[in-house]
């Protein structure tokens, strides 16, 4: 339904379809892309409101969890999304969110999962160039090339 309409989201007044993600049906890569738009978030709210801040690092960590304790892309859960965002995997985002936590929490732990714990499983970190909402190895670089410590 809504690739059929092409206003602005706050001019909308239709019904538009809900989806949701939940443990019974996951949807990593939601799930983690969400938890990395938290953290960079909260990055951005720390000097001017700690509180909120630290409202969405928690929420982003919650999410992370999720993400990768139910490992399962939300275009096998949710089939219907499958003919417009059929995924080819969420190992990247996974990768995403853990180089934006890394970076809101300074926590290494997120370091080693993305270079060293998943590194390998999720691939491809020394070798891409290109970025696309269906992959983002190359944009989890840049974060990991930014020494700010």
């Amino acid at each position: 339904m809504d690739h059929n309409c092409w206003e602005r989201p706050e001019d909308m007044d239709e019904e538009r379809p809900l989806t949701q993600v939940n443990s019974s049906f996951p949807g990593t890569e939601v799930a983690a892309e969400t938890a990395a738009a938290l953290a960079s978030a909260s990055l951005v709210f720390k000097e001017i409101d700690f509180t909120y801040s630290r409202i969405l690092l928690g929420h982003a960590q919650q999410l992370f969890i999720f993400a990768d304790t139910y490992r399962v892309s939300y275009s096998v859960s949710i089939p219907q999304v499958r003919n417009y965002y059929n995924s080819s995997g969420f190992g990247d985002e996974l990768l995403w969110a853990g180089v934006w936590l890394y970076h809101a929490t300074k926590d290494p732990s997120y370091l080693n999962y993305v270079t060293e714990q998943n590194e390998k499983a999720f691939g491809g970190l020394g070798s891409v160039s290109w970025f696309s909402w269906d992959d983002k190895h190359a944009a989890t670089q840049v974060p990991l090339m930014i020494n700010d410590h």
